[in-house]
């Protein structure tokens, strides 16, 4: 299972964007995550329309699962 950490955050124009890393380390904490948002909110390097991030919406990991199937091509 492959798995994606989205950090969603408030705009100072009443819109959230949500920034998405993948593959991210095993068993990472809450408390990590926040610390990072906290650290992205603060440096004050993504905007949104020009607009910075004022806070933290949510997080979340999602997970998903590929199954491939084998094809046999007969042409």
């Amino acid at each position: 299972m492959t798995q994606v950490l989205e950090m969603k955050f408030d705009t100072a124009n009443g819109k959230t964007l949500t920034l998405t890393v993948n593959e991210p380390k095993e068993n990472v904490s809450a408390m990590e995550v926040e610390n990072a948002m906290r650290t992205i909110i603060t440096s004050n390097i993504f905007h949104y329309n020009g607009n910075s991030l004022v806070a933290i919406n949510q997080a979340r990991l999602v997970g998903r699962t590929v199954s491939n199937f084998e094809i046999i091509n007969n042409n």
